[in-house]
């Protein structure tokens, strides 16, 4: 059980703390759920309520809160109440618990190079060329194929697939059942198809019938920069010929598609069941909400936010933030939805004004 004082907290968070500093605490709580040696998340004045119906006596809360007011015993004070809770939940973290070492059922291979303190669970199997970093922690089932490179401090859940000639950068943390540097989706057929007539006309006749497709075998892989994350089960596709890349700090949801060679930037959000299509290009510091789809070859410049849902066909200049399907500047599509709501309204409007024209008409 993790044990800190109310002052061992505060000085690990950079917070100001009042009152009893020396009381213990073995865990943190829900406001209305807190025990005497559990630290309540009361943040926000919204939980002020709560927090009197619980036994708490020591509590992070918000500024100028009446923390004495309250029945506390001790507080520490949350600024930004977000940040706050990054930071305890780093200090109250349930690692996965893995046995240092390599498990006796995994199989790697002679000329594999595995750092110092590496803990390698049952089921592992490490291919020919590999070189995994120093602490790294590698969970049950999890595959990582020949020529991949892992830098320092892994943590691999079980039943990650890391493919062939993979590289990854220091402090990557996978969740489970990812799969890294599989082919991407890449066909053409033998002449122009469908699609192409498609895009050029509008249209489709039996001329650009096809009776299959050839493939186009992937040869780059995938580059990962340092402390990036991905959720479970996302699937990211390795480059045709040039390489999928993903810059340092970047974060993947659960569920997150990144196509063959795709460019994501640094510092990005990439939320659950985003797609990205092939060959498109993102800067840094870019948020996409969950379910955002992106069209193959877009360039997406840096510090963009698009909101949930949203569908990007087109490229996105640096700086905006996006709404809609297909997505537009946030306060034009704003407008647009008020404009498409209003539509009822002004047929009705228009269909009396036609039918007072017409008996206008009559009368004369």
């Amino acid at each position: 059980m993790t044990n800190f004082t109310v002052e061992e907290i505060a000085k690990a968070l950079g917070a100001e703390a009042f009152g009893d500093l020396s009381i213990p605490i073995s865990a943190v709580q829900a406001p209305a759920k807190a025990g005497p040696d559990e630290l309540a998340l009361a943040m926000d004045p919204s939980y002020a309520e709560a927090l009197g119906a619980g036994n708490a006596v020591a509590a992070i809360v918000w500024p100028d809160a009446d923390w004495q007011g309250m029945g506390l015993k001790a507080a520490i004070i949350a600024p930004r109440s977000r940040y706050i809770l990054s930071g305890v939940t780093y200090l109250f973290e349930k690692k996965p618990e893995i046995e240092m070492g390599v498990h006796a059922s995994a199989v790697i291979a002679d000329d594999a190079i595995i750092g110092e303190n590496a803990s390698i669970g049952a089921f592992v199997i490490i291919g020919s060329g590999v070189k995994i970093g120093k602490n790294a922690r590698i969970m049950s089932h999890t595959t990582v194929s020949e020529g991949v490179v892992i830098g320092n401090d892994a943590l691999l859940y079980p039943g990650v697939r890391i493919g062939a000639r993979v590289q990854i950068g220091d402090g990557f943390i996978c969740q489970s059942n990812t799969v890294i540097g599989v082919d991407g989706f890449s066909y053409v057929t033998p002449k122009p198809g469908a699609v192409e007539e498609a895009k050029k006309t509008g249209q489709i006749t039996a001329s650009t019938r096809t009776d299959g497709f050839a493939r186009i075998n992937s040869l780059g892989t995938v580059v990962i920069g340092d402390n990036v994350e991905m959720g479970a089960n996302c699937a990211i596709d390795r480059g045709t010929i040039e390489n999928t890349t993903i810059g340092d700090g970047t974060k993947l949801d659960n569920l997150v598609h990144i196509g063959h060679n795709v460019t994501i930037g640094s510092t990005c959000l990439i939320c659950g069941q985003v797609g990205i299509a092939g060959s498109s290009v993102l800067g840094d510091r870019i948020v996409l909400g969950g379910q955002v789809g992106v069209a193959d070859h877009i360039n997406i410049g840096s510090d963009v936010i698009c909101a949930g849902k949203s569908g990007i066909s087109s490229n996105v200049p640096p700086g905006r933030v996006m709404m809609g399907s297909p997505a537009m500047r946030m306060d034009l599509n704003v407008e647009a939805y008020k404009a498409l709501r209003r539509l009822p309204r002004l047929v009705a409007k228009v269909a009396k004004l036609e039918k007072s024209v017409s008996k206008d008409d009559e009368t004369k």
